[in-house]
């Protein structure tokens, strides 16, 4: 996030704004949107289909398909969306913004996937990320800092390699990948 604030400083007006103006602020809220681009996420995937009476067919058909073609399943990940970019802006950001002034972070997701276990066997193995962020004023949305964000990916095993590497790291990769996104 210091590379966000010192690329932002070379994009953003004013100009002249140096880091140390930025110190001004804190970061009081986070808001994720873009929710609809998640093609896959399997850990929430799961997490909804344990919590919710779903239809078998469609438990099957979500598995399969891209979960934009199930629009009720968009709020389990709206929900750890905002919770972990929540969680990682309150570790890794929020100290380096100490002032007083409330900034709200908008994260604009462009692209996030999360392979299934069938698709990193036999497709590709590599979640993706790429998002916008914006802090804004709390109080009168005025843009402070914009970051056009880069893509991410990252390898986590795939092919038949895949139950070895799903052993040794039983992490989430969606919440790997946002941790790694926002530093």
């Amino acid at each position: 996030m210091a590379s966000l604030v010192l690329a932002a400083c070379a994009t953003v007006p004013p100009h002249s704004m140096d880091l140390s103006a930025f110190q001004r602020f804190k970061i009081a809220q986070v808001a994720v949107k873009g929710v609809k681009v998640v093609r896959s996420w399997p850990s929430q995937e799961e997490a909804y289909l344990k919590t919710h009476a779903v239809d078998p067919s469609v438990a099957r058909r979500l598995q399969n398909e891209p979960s934009w073609n199930f629009p009720e399943v968009q709020e389990q990940f709206q929900t750890a969306l905002d919770d972990q970019f929540g969680a990682e802006f309150g570790s890794q950001i929020t100290p380096l913004f100490t002032g007083a002034k409330p900034l709200k972070a908008v994260v604009r997701l462009k692209i996030f996937d999360v392979p299934s276990v069938a698709r990193r066997v036999f497709v590709e193995s590599r979640p993706k990320i790429q998002a916008e962020i914006d802090l804004v004023d709390a109080k009168t949305g005025a843009l402070v800092l914009k970051y056009d964000g880069v893509y991410r990916s990252r390898e986590i095993g795939g092919g038949i390699g895949t139950a070895l590497a799903m052993a040794i790291n039983s992490s989430d990769p969606g919440y790997v990948l946002i941790g790694e996104y926002v530093s």
